[in-house]
């Protein structure tokens, strides 16, 4: 049997303890907070500067399409989500469900029409839920104004809100329009937005149906790859923070403060 000479003992003895100890150690930030991404953006004073994770992003005035953190003008578009058939959200349904399961890689891959595959636009780190809807809207001819890309691309769930919340087409879980009903008769239709409360940064979704009290949805980035989801009870459901509608705007606005009324 041979035998560790006392000198190479006390060598591993060390070296294990040392590597014990660093097991142990907590964990500690290995850099510090970073300053906000939009302070002193001004968009060119035309838009306002988000703040998603640690990037800013511009959400420009209409006639107003973002660059970095610029807003430059762009020729005014015409809103169709008044002027097309309710039927168009079939569509947004149809071009979002057909992405099931994808990653972002993969997303809209096989397009060969505009605005062709996501990733074309979106980093591969990126939180990309909202950039998602942004391309089925984009790709539905129901583009989003004042983003990039020429406008069509809100990368943030933040400023899809204010989209929707600037055109009077917003129904908000706790601060529903003036004269309206709110949550309390509201019935979400094929192609709607939602947005959705989480702990961090909040998600992006868009309605397939609802079924009863279950209300189904497609989510871009739902643990990396597009899911079809459900939420049971959707109206009690805290998470479901509020809806933009896609099409119909006018009529069901004026059925919600009929109803409110």
């Amino acid at each position: 049997m041979h035998r560790l000479a006392p000198s190479l003992i006390a060598l591993v003895v060390v070296v294990f303890t040392a590597d014990a100890r660093a097991q142990n150690a907590p964990v500690r930030p290995t850099t510090a907070a970073r300053p906000d991404p939009c302070l002193g953006a001004t968009c060119s004073g035309h838009g306002q500067c988000m703040r998603e994770v640690e990037e800013g992003f511009c959400f420009c005035d209409e006639g107003y399409a973002a660059e970095g953190l610029t807003c430059r003008a762009v020729p005014r578009v015409e809103d169709p989500r008044n002027t097309l058939p309710s039927t168009i959200g079939l569509a947004v349904v149809q071009l979002a469900a057909a992405e099931d399961g994808h990653d972002l890689a993969h997303v809209g891959l096989s397009r060969t029409t505009p605005p062709g595959p996501l990733i074309r636009y979106v980093r591969p780190d990126a939180l990309w839920c909202s950039d998602f809807v942004s391309w089925v809207y984009r790709a539905a001819g129901l583009p989003f104004t004042g983003g990039y890309h020429g406008g069509w691309m809100l990368p943030n769930n933040a400023a899809i809100r204010a989209w929707f919340e600037r055109r009077g087409a917003w129904v908000s879980r706790g601060n529903p329009p003036p004269g309206t009903s709110g949550f309390g008769s509201f019935q979400p239709r094929a192609g709607d937005y939602v947005r959705i409360s989480t702990t961090t940064w909040n998600h992006s979704a868009i309605v397939r149906y609802v079924e009863g009290s279950t209300l189904f949805l497609v989510e871009g980035n739902a643990g990396g790859h597009v899911r079809l989801t459900r939420y049971t009870r959707w109206r009690n459901d805290a998470r479901l923070e509020g809806f933009g509608l896609a099409t119909l705007v006018e009529l069901r606005m004026e059925a919600l403060r009929r109803a409110g009324g």
